[in-house]
């Protein structure tokens, strides 16, 4: 049984970074907010007002939605559905064998208990990214569009810099936003690069995950490699990279793009890890393109 209590977010209040795991405020628009028991765990998620088939949002590692709440924005009219995996965000901690088969099955999980149980969309963002792959196998006859935002193939992958993985290795800038504010250039490049008060704003809106949940996530991913069977994915492909990732090297992009059938690549200029927070209308503006341009019916 799954079980909702939605609630309608209608005003925009700021976001501060809370240890204490307080609940922070989601932006303004017709959101809907509330939690699901899926697989026994208590899950928390955001659904956006909108029409045709449900966009799926999988998240970076250890990271809240509240961060992905300008991309949501910027892609009006689209129904979007996003989530906080197990012990990040307010979602409740578990143990469990973490794999990304297991992610895979609370999110889609999640899709069936809020009544979409057709067609959707799956958009993946770094650790996410990986995810949303994970989904487009499971799932085939399900997933119609694979977006795929700032990641790789799994671990056999052309590796970041070394300043910026080891960073990533630990959810220490989760806990400390002064630490995140100032290894944010280090870590996510692009437009963070010289921009103290940009940084300390997206760390403001970051919330710490349970520790041994960021590690599942870590272990998950460790363990996880697409290149077998990325060539056996069927629906259309979105891969966008910014050309100035410490932590995904374009070079991950055109792998992705050369092994997936029907995959469309784009480079967001000046992009670092973090664009689809950073230059979310110009990210919304190549996604809604690509949307129309392969769903059949599409009005242009």
């Amino acid at each position: 049984m799954s079980s909702a209590r939605p609630e309608r977010i209608k005003s925009i209040r700021p976001l501060r970074a809370r240890l204490d795991r307080h609940a922070a405020p989601v932006s303004s628009g017709a959101i809907e907010v509330g939690y699901l028991h899926v697989d026994g765990v208590r899950l928390r998620y955001a659904r956006s007002e909108g029409t045709g088939d449900p966009i799926l949002m999988c998240n970076g590692i250890g990271a809240n939605f509240e961060l992905l709440m300008p991309f949501v924005e910027a892609l009006k009219g689209r129904r979007i559905v996003l989530f906080d995996v197990p012990g990040c965000g307010q979602s409740e901690a578990s143990l469990f064998w973490p794999t990304l088969r297991r992610y895979a099955n609370f999110a889609v999980g999640l899709l069936d208990a809020l009544g979409h149980s057709g067609a959707f969309s799956v958009a993946g963002v770094s650790w996410g990214g990986g995810l949303a792959q994970q989904i487009a196998r499971d799932y085939p006859d399900r997933v119609q569009h694979l977006i795929l935002m700032a990641t790789s193939p799994g671990i056999l992958m052309v590796p970041g810099r070394l300043s910026a993985l080891l960073l990533m290795m630990s959810p220490i800038r989760y806990f400390s936003p002064r630490f995140m504010a100032r290894n944010a250039s280090t870590i996510y490049g692009g437009e963070m690069q010289g921009h103290l008060g940009r940084a300390a704003r997206y760390a403001s809106k970051a919330r710490p995950p349970a520790v041994h949940a960021y590690f599942q996530q870590l272990y998950a991913i460790f363990r996880f490699t697409s290149l077998p069977w990325l060539h056996k994915l069927k629906c259309p492909a979105l891969i966008l990279c910014g050309d100035d990732d410490p932590l995904i090297r374009p070079s991950n992009a055109y792998i992705l793009a050369a092994l997936l059938r029907d995959a469309r690549l784009h480079f967001i200029r000046g992009g670092g890890h973090l664009f689809l927070d950073m230059q979310a209308d110009e990210t919304a503006r190549v996604i809604e393109q690509f949307l129309v341009e392969k769903t059949p019916g599409a009005k242009r």
